[in-house]
């Protein structure tokens, strides 16, 4: 698919800016301790994954989501599903994965990594990366990771095998990204690619950084087959309305961004 980056980068640069509106949710937490250990047990067994071995490790928290992200973007290609599943965890989607090895789409190698990266204890949430044209059907899904090392988030991507840094080396969040975009300036995208596919994500992330979508909780399964207490909420620009057809359009809406990514 062709993106006119500059016409992406445009539509960013004509967005009001964001408000201080009330924002009323709280973030919640769902990680149980034993569903940690089933986790780590699980895929050591059967996967090689030595989890506990990252997490006792020296490495800082960047470096140990770097190696749990190579793993699954090593281990499960980007591909569109091929049979529905009621359950999405990690446990399925990687019996899927060993089922179907073309793969999967980018939401479920998102719920994967979150999951794994839970059970040694590294927060993150899975963000769904909108566009502004209500026609386009194609958005992305990644990973945000909290480093407190340096007090700040950052983006990864085991789907397109990617994350984006600052200068100096230093990861850099959604909500930087979009801040990098919107001044004009090159992503600066680590990729195990070719040039030609980092380019592409220049292009690509100027489209798909107008709205994000995010669980209000961080933990285990999320979505698919639950009864969880959990709610959706969209950072949109002032002014946008969310197509109706978004199953989170009825939801909960802010244009309150810092409280939104601090949430």
């Amino acid at each position: 698919m062709s993106i006119d980056r500059n016409e992406m980068i445009q539509k960013l640069q004509a967005c009001k800016s964001y408000t201080n509106e009330p924002f009323p949710y709280k973030s919640g937490k769902l990680v149980n301790p034993l569903h940690s250990r089933m986790i780590r047990r699980y895929f050591k067994k059967s996967a090689g994954l030595d989890l506990d071995a990252i997490a006792a490790s020296g490495l800082s928290t960047w470096e140990k989501v770097l190696k749990v992200s190579e793993f699954v973007s090593a281990h499960i290609p980007h591909d569109n599903q091929k049979e529905p599943m009621k359950e999405l965890n990690a446990f399925t989607l990687w019996q899927y994965a060993q089922r179907v090895p073309t793969g999967f789409n980018c939401r479920w190698h998102a719920i994967l990594l979150s999951e794994l990266l839970l059970s040694i204890r590294i927060k993150n949430r899975f963000v769904t990366c909108m566009p502004e044209d209500k026609s386009d059907q194609d958005c992305h899904v990644v990973n945000l990771v909290w480093l407190p090392e340096l007090n700040k988030w950052a983006m990864i991507d085991s789907d397109m095998q990617e994350y984006v840094t600052a200068p100096d080396g230093t990861p850099l969040s959604l909500e930087e990204m979009r801040a990098e975009v919107i001044a004009g300036r090159e992503l600066n995208v680590h990729r195990n690619s070719d040039q030609a596919g980092v380019e592409y994500m220049q292009a690509y992330w100027a489209k798909n950084l107008y709205w994000f979508t995010i669980h209000m909780t961080y933990g285990y399964g999320l979505e698919g087959a639950r009864m969880l207490p959990d709610k959706y909420v969209s950072l949109v620009p002032p002014d946008y309305r969310i197509p109706l057809r978004h199953s989170f359009a009825a939801q909960n809406v802010t244009t309150n961004a810092s409280a939104f990514w601090r949430g």
